[in-house]
């Protein structure tokens, strides 16, 4: 359905990330030692999440990354994550590792970034304003992103914010530009 966009997003992945790569949890054992690990806080690493390392996108198994309709958006969600390893290679793995319920972690900070995508894309598709703000404040209060923005209010604020805005709440440059060609791409304006 989607095999030649992907393909084409990958392509200029490896062009913007050099050594870009797809791995899969399930055939990693890293990955299994690491989901082992957070298994008390996230239950859904191995099977649930994509995580961004390095110069690799890791997906759950190869089965979920090339049959998941979602797959391009989630791809540029994690495309907007490995521009920022790439441009903050002690930054941005740090604030993943010393992370805790704090008021606003740094690490809210960068999936702030990359969830923007995943509410313009929603919100093209009809998904209710309620509905998204459900979501985020299960995403960025929950503890399977360590608690890392618990204040349900601002959250709330910050998706009407994205909803108004776009991708450029979060975005900028070269990657907001690129970016917005995609979801065009996958999820058109509404007229």
């Amino acid at each position: 359905m989607h095999t030649g966009a992907l393909d084409e997003l990958c392509a200029q992945m490896q062009r913007e990330i050099p050594g870009f790569s797809v791995g899969f949890k399930d055939q990693s054992w890293h990955q299994r030692a690491l989901g082992t690990l957070l298994w008390p806080l996230n239950r859904s690493y191995v099977n649930g999440y994509v995580t961004v390392l390095g110069r690799t996108a890791w997906w759950p198994n190869e089965q979920r990354f090339r049959n998941d309709p979602k797959v391009l958006g989630t791809l540029l969600h994690e495309r907007v994550h490995l521009w920022d390893w790439r441009d903050n290679p002690l930054w941005f793995p740090a604030s993943y590792v010393l992370f805790g319920p704090v008021v606003w972690t740094k690490r809210a900070h960068w999936e702030r970034r990359g969830y923007v995508i995943d509410l313009v894309l929603q919100q093209r598709q009809g998904t209710p304003v309620e509905c998204q703000k459900k979501w985020m404040k299960q995403v960025f209060c929950g503890s399977d992103y360590g608690w890392m923005w618990p204040n349900p209010s601002a959250i709330e604020a910050w998706v009407d914010q994205v909803r108004e805005r776009g991708l450029a709440t979060e975005l900028d440059g070269a990657l907001l530009a690129s970016t917005q060609a995609w979801v065009d791409r996958i999820a058109p304006p509404r007229a």
